[in-house]
């Protein structure tokens, strides 16, 4: 019966850091995807605005070849 109860309880102990590192490992991957959409949606903002200022500087830079 002693050995009976120290098994269980063994098996609860290990069960508890089994769902522990579970939940762990879920929060860290939450984690991840969160600050990989964060890169994704910062890199989309830069390349917009480096595609307006390099289709003005384009325009500028025609009307000043052809004011001369």
């Amino acid at each position: 019966m002693k050995l009976k109860k120290k098994r269980s309880s063994s098996m609860d102990k290990i069960m508890n850091k089994l769902r522990s590192a579970q939940m762990r490992a879920q929060e860290m991957r939450s984690s991840m995807l969160a600050n990989q959409a964060h890169q994704v949606t910062g890199a989309s903002h830069k390349a917009l605005s480096f595609s307006r200022t390099r289709q003005i500087g384009s325009l500028s830079g025609c009307f000043t070849c052809h004011a001369f």
